[in-house]
C-alpha cells in the first residue's frame, strides 16, 4: 500500500457517508482505509459494515470493545497500517477526490519528505464534496527544509487530518491518549523532527464546523478538560527532548505551547459561568503559562495574534491585569 488512511468513528451517522464517499472515490488506488468504530451508540458501525461490504478491497472495519477516545483509536490504527504514508480523517469531515494521489505522487518526486501537508477549508455542509478544484490547485507544492526554516512550521495547522506522515516516522511515536487537543503535540513534534516538509495550499481537506456539536461546541461551554492543554504541551516537549530537538527549536516550541494555551483561555470568555469563576480560571491559566513557558510578551504581537486573535489577546491582558500580577 502507498497510503493508509485512519478514520476513528464515534456516533457520526449523520456525516459518515460523506466522509466515506470522499475516500472510496480517491484517484489513488493503492490505498487502504482503516475505519475503527469507537463503541458508537448510533448507526455508525452499521454504515461502516455496509461500505466494507460494498468496497471490500478498500475498507477494513475494526471495532473497539469500549470507547477509548480519538488518541487511542488513532494509535490502534497506526499499528494496523501498512502504507508508506499514513493519514488521518475525522469521520464528520471529507476530502477532495485527488488529495492523496497528488500528495503521494509529489512526495515521491521530492525524495520522500517525512510530512506532506495541504490546505484546510472550513465547511458548513457537503457542498464541496464533488467539486473539482484542480484548476486552482498548486499541483507541484513546495518543499522547505525544517533546519533552515523552522519559522515556517508556525504557519501550519496542528491538525493531523490535512497531512500525510511517513509511516517509519510515526510508528513508534504515538498520540497522547485520553486528552483533548492531542493533534497539537503529535503534529508539531513530528514537524520539528522532520528534515523536509512538502507543502500544498490547495482546497483539499474540508473541516465541517458544527457550532452545536462535537469539539467545536465544547469550546463554547464549560469544559472540564481545559487543563489538558498543559499535559499536551508537556507531551510535545518530552518527545522533542528525547529526540534531541528541544534546545535547537526551543523558541518556536515555547511559542506553540504559549499560543495554544492562550487560545484555550480565549474560550473561557464565551462560557456561561459567573464572572468571578471566569476571572479565577483565566488568572490560573495565565499564571501557569508564565510559570511553565515564560512571558508571552517576548513574542511579536502580530505573530501571537495570528494564533490567538488580536482582540482576544488584548482581552487576556486586560483580564490578567485585574489580578495585579502584571
Amino acid at each position: 500500500m502507498k497510503v493508509s488512511i485512519i478514520v476513528p468513528v464515534y456516533n457520526s451517522e449523520k456525516y459518515l457517508k460523506d466522509c466515506l464517499d470522499s475516500l472510496v472515490n480517491q484517484t489513488l488506488k493503492e490505498m487502504e482505509i482503516i475505519a475503527i468504530d469507537d463503541a458508537s451508540s448510533d448507526k455508525s458501525l452499521e454504515i461502516l459494515k455496509d461500505y466494507e461490504k460494498k468496497h471490500p478491497n478498500k475498507i477494513k472495519v475494526y471495532t473497539n470493545p469500549k470507547n477509548l477516545g480519538q488518541g487511542a483509536t488513532r494509535n490502534k490504527g497506526i499499528k494496523l497500517a501498512t502504507g508508506e504514508y499514513i493519514g488521518f480523517l475525522d469521520s464528520d469531515d471529507y476530502v477532495s477526490f485527488n488529495m492523496y494521489a497528488k500528495m503521494y505522487e509529489m512526495a515521491k518526486k521530492n525524495d520522500d519528505p517525512e510530512i506532506v501537508t495541504t490546505g484546510l477549508v472550513f465547511a458548513k455542509n457537503n457542498d464541496y464534496l464533488r467539486n473539482n478544484f484542480s484548476g486552482i490547485s498548486q499541483t507541484k507544492g513546495n518543499v522547505f527544509n525544517v533546519g533552515d526554516n523552522p519559522r515556517a512550521i508556525l504557519d501550519e495547522s496542528p491538525s493531523v487530518c490535512n497531512k500525510l506522515f511517513r509511516r517509519d516516522m510515526i510508528k513508534n511515536a504515538p498520540f497522547i491518549e485520553e486528552r483533548m487537543w492531542e493533534d497539537i503535540a503529535f503534529t508539531y513534534a513530528k514537524m520539528f523532527k522532520a528534515n523536509k516538509i512538502l507543502r500544498f495550499n490547495d482546497a483539499d481537506y474540508f473541516y465541517r464546523r458544527r457550532a452545536n456539536e462535537g469539539v467545536s461546541s465544547q469550546n463554547n461551554q464549560f469544559n472540564i478538560h481545559l487543563f489538558d492543554i498543559f499535559e499536551v504541551n508537556d507531551f510535545l516537549e518530552k518527545e522533542l527532548r528525547e529526540a534531541n530537538k528541544y534546545e535547537k527549536y526551543e523558541y518556536y516550541i515555547k511559542f506553540i505551547q504559549i499560543a495554544y494555551s492562550l487560545y484555550r483561555v480565549t474560550e473561557i470568555f464565551s462560557w456561561n459561568i459567573d464572572e468571578k469563576t471566569k476571572q479565577e480560571l483565566i488568572n490560573k491559566m495565565c499564571k501557569l503559562i508564565l510559570e511553565k513557558y515564560g512571558d508571552w510578551r517576548v513574542y511579536p504581537k502580530e505573530l501571537l495574534s495570528s494564533k490567538v486573535g488580536i482582540i482576544e489577546l488584548e482581552k487576556i491582558n486586560e483580564y490578567f491585569k485585574k489580578s495585579r500580577q502584571l
